[in-house]
């Protein structure tokens, strides 16, 4: 029989171990957690290097490949080179692989769930290739690197501004804060400004544990995607009213297997070194096993569709709703309106109303946007068809 270690960052209150036959071999595998720390983890890497046919070192990324880099995270890097004897993995690839896998059998399975969908990242370079996976669904992408490695209150917005930064993060990666400013305030600002991102967000990608210290107000309505997702952590989300758990985790023997330790049973069992076993041979090996990615409703089943409409006003009476003209329309001789009529023609798009509470006999929900142009008829009728096309086509924008 082999054994089958998974040496985690995460809680000691997780862990397991199972005897179960594998790929045709005979395992025992193990989950040892470490609250956190990374002392303890070296420790037990020495421990089991030696004593284990495989380890797998969770809740870490030994590298990021951004484009055509790859940087490799240091502090992984010296807790691998505590092993030496036998094959250890962080599970990053696979993780890569399951995650993608995921999201692209849910954009099938539930139909264009993702399209225009606004998503945050806490890491877009921990997730690079979900990342691109999900910008062929939609453009409005949002990564919290520099906020979370640096405290710079700053979200990147596109992959390209994800590439640049990945590029200088040599120059910036020993910066600290100036020590003015206290290190429980760094930290206090920097939740809110990242609490301020979720709240804003449809759907966040995070690692499971890094979830914890946000509620209600940031999660509830929201689709969560991750690993790991045990009852506990379910029942979690349940009480902080998130609508859906995609996670990219295989369950086996009941229990939840990260990617570290999924990836370890496979170098164990096929008995191959880690750079020997190929993107191609993980899923056939998914596909073998009949591994499917899970979808969860911890509130039971809830989907929440989005739409906007594009209108226009169709007379002067329109802008007597609008806030805050509302108030002066009403006050103001004729004179006035008609002067704010010809102004309001060349008026940005703008969010006239939110609509919710549609809801269809499958329980599926919808809320949309009505955005509204400035040209009434008359005016639409005195411009150029461009100088409306313009405005529609910021108005699409703003849609999407």
């Amino acid at each position: 029989m082999k054994t089958v270690i998974s040496i985690s960052l995460g809680s000691k209150k997780q862990d397991f171990e199972f005897t179960t036959t594998f790929l045709g071999q005979r395992l025992k595998v193990k989950r040892l957690g470490t609250d956190g720390s990374s002392a303890r983890a070296a420790k037990l890497l020495r421990h089991w290097d030696g004593r284990a046919d495989a380890i797998g070192l969770g809740v870490v990324k030994d590298s990021y490949r951004i484009g055509a880099q790859r940087l490799i995270d240091q502090d992984n890097l010296r807790l691998s080179q505590e092993v030496t004897r036998v094959p250890l993995t962080t599970g990053a690839r696979l993780g890569d692989i399951f995650l993608e896998w995921a999201v692209r059998q849910t954009q099938a399975k539930l139909g264009r769930y993702f399209d225009n969908a606004n998503v945050l990242f806490f890491s877009g370079m921990a997730n690079y290739k979900l990342a691109m996976s999900m910008s062929e669904y939609t453009a409005n992408l949002q990564f919290a690197d520099p906020l979370l490695q640096l405290g710079v209150p700053k979200l990147l917005t596109s992959l390209d501004a994800l590439g640049l930064y990945a590029s200088g993060m040599h120059y910036v990666s020993d910066w600290t804060p100036p020590r003015v400013i206290p290190a429980l305030l760094l930290k206090q600002w920097t939740r809110f400004v990242l609490g301020k991102a979720m709240t804003k967000a449809t759907m966040v990608v995070a690692p499971v544990h890094e979830l914890d210290d946000f509620g209600l107000e940031e999660l509830a309505g929201k689709t969560v995607i991750t690993s790991n997702v045990n009852d506990e952590r379910l029942a979690r989300f349940r009480d902080k009213g998130v609508n859906m758990v995609i996670d990219g985790a295989a369950v086996l023997e009941g229990h939840v297997l990260g990617p570290e330790m999924l990836d370890a049973m496979i170098i164990a069992a096929t008995g191959k070194a880690p750079d020997e076993i190929l993107e191609e041979d993980i899923l056939e090996i998914i596909t073998r096993l009949g591994m499917a990615p899970r979808i969860l409703y911890p509130n039971g089943f809830k989907r929440v569709n989005r739409f906007a409409f594009v209108i226009h006003p169709l007379s002067q009476e329109y802008f007597k709703k609008v806030k805050p003209i509302e108030l002066l329309s009403h006050v103001s001789p004729p004179m006035f309106m008609n002067s704010l009529e010809k102004i309001m023609a060349y008026a940005p798009p703008f969010v006239y109303s939110k609509v919710t509470g549609i809801r269809s006999p499958t329980g599926v929900e919808t809320e949309g946007w009505l955005i509204s142009v400035g040209g009434t008829p008359r005016e639409i009728m005195a411009h150029s068809p461009e100088f409306t096309y313009r405005r529609l086509l910021d108005a699409a924008a703003m849609a999407r």
